[in-house]
C-alpha cells in the first residue's frame, strides 16, 4: 500500500503542518478567531498547495467549545442557504451564527469576466486537455460575496476565505482599504514539517528529502509537491539517489495525473498574473516589457519552471574573419611604446576581443547566451594558424555560456556553418569537389557543422536537436561550390588564379591574397544541395531555426556581382516553409537585415523570418560591427520568439529594438502581446 498519495482526502494524522494540537504561528489568527481588519481574512494559496487541507486543519484546531463552520461555495446556493450563509451567495437573509464562530469559506468559485471578452465564468478547475469546456456557470459575484462576508463579520463571526491568487485579485477590491493587511500566505514547508512526512517511510524517505534539499529545494515548498516527489520515489526506487531524474519524473506525474499546470497556472492565476510571470522571464533575459500585476506569485514552482522556463538566449555571430582585416577598436596612430600603452588602456584590439569581454560581463549579470550560432567566414582564409586562433576564440566563448534547464549536459552549445572564406580555394578545381571543404571539417571537427566534406548528402548532419527545449537548428552549407568556374572557358583563367593565390599565400602577402580572393569570390555561388533540402521536414512540437552563410533574399544594399546569394533560394524558401522553419539566420553581406517572407500556395500558410547579422570582426563593412540576439520562449509545447541586433559603437554594445513573433505567423507580435494568453 502506498504511503504517499498527494491527492488523498484530509487525514489529520498525516497533516505535517498541524501535527496533534500544534498550530503554526502564521495560522494562529485563524485558529484563535482573531477579527480581521477588513471584512475577512484572505488565505492565498495556489491550487495544488493544500487550501482544503488547511481549511480542515483550522476547523480541527478550533475543536472543543470554539465553534467553526466550513462551507464550499461550489455547492448549490440552496445548500449554502441551509448552512445559514445564504448572504454569501447574494441571499437576503442575515447569517445565523453564534458569536466568535470562525466561518471557513473554501472554494469561493468567484465569477469573473472572460479575459478575452465574453460572459462571466466561474473561477475553478479548467477542463483536461482535449476535453470540451462545459458551459460556464454564473459563479458567485465577488461584490455579493464581499457584502455577505461583511454581514458575517457584523454578526460577530470571523470570516476566512481560502483563495487562489486569481480569486484574491477578484475579491480583495471589494473588501475595503485594509484588505491587504488581512492576506495570509503560508510559508514553504519547514524542516520539521518535511521530516514528519518523510517519517512515513523512515528507511529511505529522509534521504530523498535531504537529496531534494540540496539539489531541488523547490520541491519542498508545499505538502503536495513534497508528497508527489516522495510518491514518485516510492514507485521508482532507482530515482532515489538521482535528484534531476526524480524531479523530471515528478514533473511528468504532476502533468499526467494531477493536471497541475491547468490547475496552478491557468485556473489558479488571473490573466494579469500569467502576463506578469511571462514578462518577468523576458526581463530576466534582458528584454524589458512593461506588464504590471497587483501581486505576482513566485515563479519558482518546480512544475511551473519546467512548463515556463527561462527564455533561451542565442547569439548569432557571423563573418569573424580571424586572420583577416579586422576593424580596430582604437585608431592608434602613435606607434611609439607610450602610444601603444595608451591604446591598450583605451581598449585596443578588435571587436572580436571586445565581444568576448562583453559576453563575460553578460555572464556576470546572469545574461550570457546559452547557445552560439556562427554562420560562416570564421577565418579569412583556411590556414592552420588562423584556424587555431579561431578555435581558441571559440573555446574562450564556450566557457562563458550560461546553463539552461532545457539544455542537457551533452547538448552542443556552439553551432557552425562555413562561409566562402572558409573554403580551400586552391583545391576548388580538384576532381574531388569535397576536397575544398576538408580543412574546415578537420579544424572544426569538435563543433556541429554542415559536413560539406561528405560527398553523400544523406550522410551529412542537417538538424541539431534540443529535445527538452523543443528546438531544432538546421545547419545548411551554402559554400558547396565555392570557387566553381562559371563557364568552361573560365577554367584556364581560374587555374591561373589558383596558381597566383597559392603563390601569394606562400609569400604570406595578405593584401595580394585579399585582392585575389575578392576577385575569386565573384565565382562563388551560394547553393544548398538538393539532397539536403529533401531532408528538411516538419517536426511537431519543435520550433525550427536554420543557419547558413549566403543570404536567401536580397539585402538593402547594392552589390553588382553574380552569385551574391543562394542560386536556388526559391527552392530553399519553399522547402523551409514546408518544414515550418521559423527563422533563417545568415551572414556574408556584413549587414544587419531582417525580413518576413510568405510564399503563397504552400500546403499550410507559413511566414519565414530571415535575419542577416552584421559582421562581428571584419572591417569590410559600411555598418558598425555587431551580432543578432535571438530569444526563444517556451511555454509547454508552444514557443514565441524575439530578435534584435546589437551593435558595437563607441566602445559599448548597444541593443536595437526587439521585435517578437510566433512561429509562422503572418504578422509580428508586440512584445507586450507575447505575455498575454493565446487568443
Amino acid at each position: 500500500m502506498s504511503r504517499f498519495r498527494p491527492s488523498r482526502a484530509y487525514q489529520p494524522e498525516l497533516d505535517v503542518r498541524f501535527p496533534g494540537d500544534h498550530v503554526p504561528g502564521w495560522a494562529r489568527p485563524l485558529a484563535e478567531g482573531q477579527l480581521p481588519n477588513s471584512a475577512a481574512w484572505l488565505v492565498e494559496l495556489p491550487r495544488r498547495a493544500g487550501k482544503t487541507w488547511l481549511a480542515h486543519a483550522v476547523e480541527r484546531a478550533r475543536g472543543g467549545d470554539r465553534e467553526s463552520l466550513r462551507v464550499d461555495l461550489r455547492s448549490t446556493a440552496e445548500a449554502v442557504r441551509r448552512r445559514g450563509l445564504g448572504c454569501l451567495v447574494g441571499g437576503k437573509q442575515p447569517p445565523r451564527l453564534p458569536p466568535g464562530c470562525v466561518v471557513l469559506v473554501d472554494e469561493p468559485a468567484l465569477a469573473r469576466r472572460a479575459e478575452h471578452g465574453g460572459p462571466a465564468r466561474t473561477h475553478h478547475a479548467a477542463p483536461a486537455a482535449g476535453t470540451p469546456a462545459p458551459p460556464a456557470p454564473a459563479g458567485v459575484d465577488p461584490a455579493a460575496l464581499a457584502a455577505g462576508l461583511e454581514q458575517v463579520r457584523d454578526a460577530g463571526a470571523v470570516p476566512v476565505v481560502f483563495a487562489t491568487p486569481a480569486e484574491q485579485l477578484l475579491l480583495a477590491p471589494h473588501l475595503g482599504a485594509d484588505a491587504p493587511k488581512d492576506v495570509l500566505r503560508p510559508p514553504p514547508l519547514a524542516g520539521d514539517e518535511c521530516a514528519r512526512m518523510a517519517a512515513r517511510a523512515p528507511e529511505w524517505a529522509p534521504g530523498v528529502v535531504e537529496l531534494l534539499r540540496r539539489a531541488e529545494p523547490a520541491w519542498l515548498q508545499t505538502p503536495f509537491l513534497l508528497e508527489l516527489a516522495l510518491q514518485t520515489a516510492e514507485e521508482h526506487p532507482a530515482l532515489r539517489t538521482d535528484a534531476a531524474r526524480l524531479a523530471t519524473a515528478a514533473y511528468d506525474e504532476a502533468c499526467a495525473r494531477h493536471q497541475y499546470v491547468p490547475q496552478w497556472f491557468h485556473d489558479g492565476l488571473a490573466a494579469e498574473h500569467r502576463a506578469a510571470l511571462r514578462a518577468r522571464r523576458w526581463h530576466d533575459a534582458g528584454v524589458e516589457i512593461a506588464v504590471r500585476a497587483a501581486h505576482t506569485p513566485p515563479a519558482d514552482d518546480p512544475v511551473l519552471v519546467r512548463h515556463l522556463p527561462d527564455v533561451l538566449r542565442i547569439h548569432h555571430v557571423t563573418d569573424l574573419h580571424h586572420g583577416g582585416g579586422l576593424r580596430a577598436n582604437v585608431d592608434a596612430k602613435d606607434t611609439s611604446q607610450a602610444g601603444q600603452r595608451l591604446a591598450e588602456l583605451a581598449g585596443a584590439g578588435s571587436p572580436l576581443d571586445a565581444y568576448l569581454d562583453h559576453v563575460r560581463r553578460l555572464a556576470d549579470q546572469g545574461r550570457a547566451p546559452h547557445l552560439i550560432v556562427a554562420t560562416g567566414d570564421l577565418v579569412n582564409r583556411p590556414v592552420d594558424a588562423d584556424g587555431e586562433t579561431a578555435l581558441a576564440w571559440l573555446r574562450a566563448l564556450r566557457d562563458q555560456l550560461a546553463d539552461h534547464p532545457d539544455l542537457r549536459p551533452d547538448d552542443p552549445r556552439v553551432l557552425l556553418t562555413g562561409g566562402n572564406h572558409d573554403v580551400s580555394w586552391e583545391l576548388c578545381l580538384e576532381e574531388d569537389p569535397q576536397a575544398r571543404h576538408r580543412w574546415f571539417a578537420r579544424v572544426f571537427a569538435g563543433y556541429p557543422h554542415p559536413d560539406l566534406h561528405e560527398p553523400d548528402t544523406a550522410a551529412r548532419r542537417v538538424y541539431v536537436t534540443y529535445p527538452d527545449a523543443g528546438l531544432r537548428v538546421a545547419l545548411l552549407g551554402t559554400a558547396e561550390s565555392g570557387g566553381e568556374p562559371a563557364h568552361d572557358r573560365d577554367r584556364e583563367r581560374l587555374e591561373r588564379f589558383r596558381a597566383t593565390y597559392v603563390a601569394a599565400a606562400d609569400a604570406a602577402d595578405e593584401d595580394a591574397v585579399r585582392r585575389i580572393v575578392l576577385e575569386f569570390e565573384r565565382h562563388d555561388p551560394g547553393v544548398i544541395a538538393r539532397g539536403v533540402l529533401d531532408r528538411l521536414k516538419r517536426e511537431p512540437g519543435y520550433v525550427t531555426l536554420a543557419a547558413l552563410h549566403h543570404p536567401l533574399s536580397p539585402v538593402p544594399a547594392v552589390e553588382i556581382a553574380p552569385y551574391s546569394g543562394v542560386v536556388n533560394a526559391g527552392q530553399a524558401k519553399w522547402t523551409m516553409a514546408e518544414a515550418a522553419t521559423s527563422l533563417v539566420m545568415h551572414g556574408h553581406t556584413h549587414l544587419g537585415f531582417t525580413a518576413a517572407e510568405r510564399l503563397l500556395g504552400t500546403a499550410r500558410p507559413w511566414t519565414t523570418r530571415i535575419a542577416g547579422a552584421p559582421a562581428l570582426g571584419s572591417r569590410e563593412s559600411d555598418e558598425r560591427n555587431g551580432y543578432n540576439e535571438v530569444f526563444v520562449a517556451r511555454e509547454g509545447g508552444d514557443h514565441a520568439l524575439a530578435l534584435r541586433t546589437v551593435r558595437y559603437e563607441a566602445g559599448t554594445w548597444n541593443p536595437g529594438p526587439a521585435f517578437g513573433f510566433t512561429p509562422g505567423a503572418a504578422d509580428e507580435t508586440p512584445l507586450t502581446a507575447l505575455c498575454n494568453d493565446p487568443a
